[in-house]
């Protein structure tokens, strides 16, 4: 928002510095920024004398600065009449953070109202003190760092008075710092300057880096030791408060302390003591944590050999981390593989007692690789490659391999994971690789349910200062290079929020060895072929060839009231119709295929997918829609009426889990009701995908590559996300969407099974026991 105050500030800059070497005009548009402070800074720089003006306030700015003013710039006398630029530049400062200097324009003086707010300044950074402006108060005015409590951006204030103590006890070791309650990387620096004071550094040598020294002085502080070491208790708990747990920061040890220590231990995967032992302190202070720490997972861009794995399973490893795909490998013999997954190795990692993770990263490493257009070819490259190398649902950590700043997370990485996010197919979740602060912005974005952190990158701005995301499940913290002397590796820790994959799907199988698809194959070959030929009335249908024979698949089974309204046959245009008798002829007269087959219920397919293709094919994200309500919904109903008519005075969630999806049953929605529900979705989801250049046995022949309990997996994730949530929202919402139609149920009396019942809608328990007992058949078909 416009402020006139820096307006006048910017204006005031331009005007006096404007034609001097060293500055360069700023806008002047009364919004504070670094191009302002840097206007003020390089106004400062000029009147020291300085004409190669720099964006940082350097050791030769300071060393001028204490020559002209060793004791500090101070408040003039009410009658002073000295002017000078410098008061100008304190005036303009002190606007632009917020405090008024008590004029409505900036002048060339140092008086009360100046002083005043230096004062309210020294108050808020948690300091006392005159008016006078010394050179660590001008070098903090000279920046962007705020000492106003920023509630609006998140800033509490337990964490100020943290920072406020931290400038008031610790100044010499930590300089000022903040004091906006905003936990940041230099705060995070300061609480490792306060350690280093606690184990006898000097302020020169108390650098705030986390190195071998620091390391090899730390105390364990416990109940036993507290009393004795209160500065020590008050930083633990300190950098407990700026990780998010507890509320204030204490001198005294307690049972409340000692358990948000075990809370914090548990969040971050590292044993849970209670006290402030090394690797604790560690995990507090860094980001990378104790090194030495014990860990279950791993990554590698080296191939899971055999031998790797003994030497992984030797050393205490369960999970590995490994990519789905790298660039240009279509153009690469496996063997020549840089980093991606290769033939039969997944299949050695589950077969020799590890579990792996799924990453995607092609390049990831500049801004630009950051699009739109990359998020969705990387969510159908990512699923593609996952579906091909047969893992089950799963999260797939897509990477972000580089530094990012805060606002490049709005204009690149969440437009990015959006398109992933939207692309990506519903058998498998979107993870994210990145540093804890563009993760925890990606998932409470909801583009990403969770985070492989990359805390080994410690110089990224968005790890130092920041908690580790809450839905993290890995955190890689340090790398081995020349593990056992041949592969580099990565070590990580393992939350377990997200179990890590320990199976595959089953093998592909050959789908020409499938009847039913060859049966359509050759029905729609000679259906095309009496369709062909010059002038040929009936070419311009060949399109609908497919639904033709779906058509007539369903016959007499679904011919009833409700499916001649549902999936009508429209005698017009007579040129199609008379296409669909053509069709329908030849259908007739191939060999039987309905009733052949134990497990497929091919009418039933039939008139499901022409339900979709007429009305629409759902996904997870729809509540309900009519092409549903052809299939499973349909058969939901037809099972509820079974039981109101057989089962009634059973426990309803037991009698549906006996029946629902069983082989043999005779209650409407036995294993092939199943079956033909998911795959009529699937074939026609792939159909309405590939509208011009896939035909229905093109598509049966991919869908029917994987057998028939993976068909009825990849439907439920496709379908519903892999969540009963979602399957009893979509079932419960569809119910509610048959009385808002108005929908006469004597249509459904055939599916009810009882017409004493024909009326009644399961009520909303019922609805919800009705759907957690679908979704468990297709979960663990």
């Amino acid at each position: 928002m416009t402020d006139m105050m820096v307006r006048a500030t910017q204006t005031w800059l331009n005007k006096t510095y404007g034609n001097r070497p060293g500055y360069t005009l700023i806008p002047e548009d009364g919004n504070t920024g670094w191009t302002t402070i840097y206007g003020l800074l390089h106004a400062l720089q000029i009147e020291l004398g300085i004409t190669a003006t720099a964006d940082n306030f350097g050791a030769g700015t300071q060393s001028r600065f204490k020559n002209c003013w060793p004791g500090g710039i101070r408040q003039q006398n009410s009658d002073s009449k000295t002017t000078n630029n410098v008061y100008s530049i304190i005036q303009g400062a002190l606007w632009c953070k917020g405090y008024s200097t008590g004029a409505g324009e900036i002048t060339q003086h140092f008086f009360d109202g100046t002083g005043a707010a230096i004062r309210q300044l020294k108050t808020d950074m948690g300091i006392t003190g005159d008016s006078t402006v010394n050179l660590d108060i001008m070098m903090a005015l000279l920046s962007m760092d705020q000492y106003k409590l920023l509630t609006t951006q998140g800033g509490k204030n337990s964490i100020r008075t943290v920072q406020q103590r931290i400038n008031r006890d610790y100044r010499n070791f930590t300089g000022l710092i903040p004091t906006d309650g905003l936990y940041s990387r230099q705060m995070n620096t300061a609480l490792i300057q306060i350690l280093q004071s606690l184990e006898g550094y000097s302020p020169d040598d108390a650098t705030g880096n986390f190195g071998s020294g620091t390391i090899s002085h730390l105390k364990t502080i416990s109940a036993a030791n507290a009393s004795a070491n209160g500065a020590w208790v008050w930083l633990g708990s300190a950098a407990l408060l700026a990780n998010g747990y507890g509320s204030l920061a204490t001198s005294g040890w307690t049972s409340n302390l000692e358990s948000l220590i075990r809370n914090f231990q548990a969040a971050y995967a590292i044993p849970r003591t209670g006290v402030l032992d090394r690797t604790t302190w560690m995990s507090l202070l860094t980001s990378k944590g104790d090194l030495n720490r014990a860990c279950v997972a791993c990554d590698t861009r080296f191939e899971i050999t055999s031998e790797l794995l003994t030497h992984l399973k030797s050393d205490g490893y369960q999970i590995v981390g490994r990519y789905l795909t790298e660039p240009g490998m279509d153009k690469l013999n496996p063997r020549d593989y840089f980093k991606a997954i290769r033939p039969g190795e997944l299949e050695r990692i589950v077969n020799g007692g590890m579990k792996f993770f799924p990453i995607f990263q092609e390049n990831s490493r500049q801004l630009g690789d950051f699009t739109d257009a990359n998020g969705r070819r990387h969510a159908q490259s990512a699923s593609q490659a996952a579906y091909r190398l047969r893992i089950p649902s799963t999260v797939i950590y897509f990477a972000v391999d580089m530094d990012i700043m805060d606002y490049q997370i709005d204009s690149h990485i969440i437009p990015y994971f959006r398109a992933i996010h939207n692309t990506l197919n519903g058998m498998y979740r979107v993870g994210i690789y990145a540093s804890r602060h563009v993760c925890d912005r990606v998932i409470k974005a909801g583009l990403a349910v969770s985070a492989f952190v990359s805390d080994m990158s410690s110089g990224f701005s968005g790890n130092l200062g920041y908690s580790i995301p809450n839905s993290w499940n890995y955190d890689q913290f340090t790398e081995i290079s020349g593990y056992h002397g041949k592969w580099d590796l990565d070590r990580v820790a393992y939350s377990g929020r997200v179990p890590a994959v320990d199976h595959l799907l089953s093998p592909l199988v050959n789908p020409n060895d499938d009847p039913f698809y060859k049966w359509v194959k050759k029905t729609e070959a000679e259906c095309l072929e009496a369709m062909s030929g010059f002038a040929n009335p009936h070419a311009s249908h060949k399109r609908l060839v497919g639904k033709f024979i779906l058509e007539w698949l369903r016959k007499p089974e679904y011919t009833s009231t409700l499916w001649h309204f549902y999936t009508p046959e429209l005698p017009e245009p007579a040129d199609e119709d008379a296409t669909r008798e053509l069709c329908a002829t030849i259908c007739a007269k191939q060999a039987p295929i309905k009733n052949t087959l134990p497990t497929r219920d091919i009418a039933h397919f039939a008139a499901t997918a022409l339900g979709y293709i007429d009305w629409g094919v759902e996904y997870t994200y729809d509540k309900y829609g009519l092409g549903d309500l052809g299939g499973w919904p349909l058969d939901l109903i037809q099972v509820w009426g079974s039981y109101q008519r057989e089962g009634h005075g059973n426990d309803l969630s037991t009698w549906m889990l006996n029946n629902i999806g069983q082989k043999g049953v005779s209650t409407g929605f036995d294993y092939n009701d199943v079956l033909a529900d998911a795959d009529a979705w699937l074939i026609t989801a792939h159909l309405k995908d590939h509208p011009d250049d896939t035909s229905l046995s093109d598509t049966m022949k991919e869908i029917f590559a994987e057998n028939e309990n993976t068909r009825i997996h990849r439907f439920f994730y496709e379908r519903f996300g892999g969540s009963s949530e979602n399957v009893v929202e979509a079932f419960a919402s569809l119910c509610d969407g048959i009385d808002a139609l108005g929908i006469n149920w004597d249509f459904t009396k055939d599916y009810l099974q009882d017409a004493a019942h024909a009326n009644s809608l399961p009520s909303s328990s019922q609805i919800h026991v009705l759907s957690e007992a679908y979704a468990n058949r297709l979960a663990n078909m």
